[in-house]
């Protein structure tokens, strides 16, 4: 069936318009602090908790069926390949533009982590919308498949623990707190220090010197009101009275109305460190001992959680015997894979592909060859369950593409390293051009060797995910480990470079790969 070009092309680019529509909206709305960084959180665990779960559960229990399994193995091996030479380009990168050290483990990260789900979904919904290539059936089936590679990353990033890539950039942080603490009046010095600013918690936590300073010296049992500053942010505000009542103990302060905020200053990437910072706890020991921690992050993290426990990271070793540390190990790790396999994610994953791939399971959910007694409605036993999940699921890809609108309007550009454009570049270049020729070669080599005996659809569906940016989830890792106090943020600052290059010429490069892909590679 032969196809236009100018109809091929535009189909490519009505796409583009939807998602940075959507996205521009997002940055709208965070810049007038309505989608603030807690709304933001909250909308984000909502996502990974049930509204992506069900996205997930509803288009492979419809879409997938026992004869596809073929394709969900050749799925995890293209993503494997995906991954391994995302890394492998963003490794050659750092060695040839000579990258800041302190963030090696920020720039695999890069090549490792792509925006796996919301925008290919988003992309294949539209695209299929009209069937001029692909069906909207085919289209339905399409996102199954971008669920799979889901759950490639889903394994890499968090059973494998693949995330952790990050807290190498911080080693050298923890260093500092431990040079530091080694002298008696420098360890008094800098707890004075951290306690005033770990209760403050926020960029502009010397605003606080003078109330708690007040404070201190009331009586008891007297209350006091303490002004904050107008330009803090909902989030910020409310981590900042939590903790200076908690400083203070007899402090009582009012909470801001949410149509006040929208009048203050746009909350920038400092209050997302604010809110995401687990700094201080995983350098106290006392904080973690014996605790298990489960942070969720943003809307495109596939996972359910950074796991910090048992030990700090930067608490030296004791006198145990290796084996005794190997082992303590492999049990956190052991824990970490159980923890991440039962997140909601996880499980809908695991119960869409055990349904799909067993007919008689299947028949419970949706019409199929296999004989069982419909409901009164004439329409299978559970398929108001499907058809719930179905409804929660469609808000999953307009509310993730909200959140990266919101996620990149906080991002700046004020401290970057010098010379660090040539880098930026580079990344641009791996991420969006040449991944996408290894995507191209890598599935016309297995479509000569017989391997997807003539499915044009997931030929499509693997190109699409080697031409995508990187996840803003990133930043929420970022943030994870990043001390709110120090002087400079290396760390979130190139990664927000890099994020903000590689969304800022995708409606070039995506639009010519899907084309390119459409007319060329499957031949319309």
């Amino acid at each position: 069936m032969a196809v236009a070009l100018g109809s091929i092309i535009y189909s490519a680019v009505k796409p583009i318009f939807k998602i940075y529509i959507i996205t521009g909206i997002g940055f709208i709305l965070a810049k007038r602090n309505v989608l603030t960084v807690s709304t933001c959180r909250d909308i984000s665990d909502a996502i990974v908790t049930a509204i992506l779960p069900c996205l997930i559960f509803t288009n492979i229990v419809k879409n997938l069926a026992s004869s596809d399994i073929k394709s969900v193995g050749i799925i995890f091996f293209t993503a494997t390949v995906l991954f391994g030479v995302g890394i492998l380009f963003a490794y050659i990168t750092y060695i040839v533009t000579r990258s800041p050290k302190r963030w090696l483990g920020g720039l695999l990260s890069v090549g490792l982590f792509p925006n796996i789900s919301d925008l290919p979904i988003a992309y294949v919904q539209t695209l299929t919308n009209g069937g001029m290539v692909f069906s909207e059936s085919e289209g339905d089936k399409g996102v199954a498949y971008v669920c799979i590679f889901l759950a490639a990353q889903a394994f890499y990033q968090f059973t494998l623990g693949l995330y952790a890539l990050i807290q190498w950039d911080f080693r050298d942080e923890d260093d500092d707190e431990k040079v530091i603490g080694s002298g008696s009046d420098t360890a008094s010095a800098r707890h004075t220090h951290d306690t005033i600013s770990s209760n403050a918690s926020t960029p502009n936590a010397d605003s606080y010197d003078d109330a708690l300073s007040i404070s201190s010296s009331l009586p008891s049992n007297q209350m006091v009101e303490v002004p904050l500053p107008t330009n803090l942010g909902e989030e910020t505000y409310r981590t900042g009275s939590q903790r200076l009542s908690h400083r203070i103990g007899t402090a009582s302060l009012l909470p801001i109305r949410s149509r006040d905020l929208r009048s203050m200053k746009s909350q920038d990437i400092g209050d997302v460190i604010n809110e995401y910072s687990e700094y201080d706890r995983l350098n106290d020991n006392s904080n973690l001992s014996g605790v298990q921690r489960m942070i969720t992050l943003g809307s495109d993290t596939i996972g359910p959680a950074i796991m910090v426990g048992g030990e700090s990271l930067s608490k030296p070793l004791t006198n145990a015997s290796k084996i005794e540390v190997v082992t303590s190990k492999v049990r956190q790790r052991l824990y970490s894979i159980l923890k991440n396999t039962l997140a909601p994610v996880s499980i809908s994953l695991i119960l869409a592909l055990a349904v799909a791939m067993a007919p008689p399971l299947k028949a419970l959910f949706v019409s199929s060859a296999f004989s069982i007694p419909d409901a009164p409605d004439g329409l299978p036993p559970l398929s108001f369950l499907l058809d719930t999940a179905s409804y929660m699921g469609q808000a999953s890809v307009p509310l993730g593409l909200l959140l990266l609108g919101a996620t990149i309007s906080r991002l700046d550009l004020k401290g970057m390293p010098k010379g660090f454009y040539k880098t930026v570049l580079g990344i641009v270049l791996f991420r969006l051009v040449l991944l996408p020729m290894v995507g191209v070669g890598l599935v016309a080599g297995l479509n000569r060797a017989g391997w997807y005996d003539g499915n044009k659809l997931i030929r499509f569906i693997s190109v699409l995910e080697f031409g995508l940016p990187n996840a803003t989830a990133l930043v929420y890792f970022t943030a994870f480990y990043t001390d709110p106090n120090s002087e400079d943020h290396i760390q979130m600052d190139c990664l927000a470079a890099a994020l903000i290059s590689q969304y800022a010429v995708l409606f070039i490069t995506l639009p010519f790969l899907v084309s390119f892909t459409i007319k060329v590679t499957l031949g319309y």
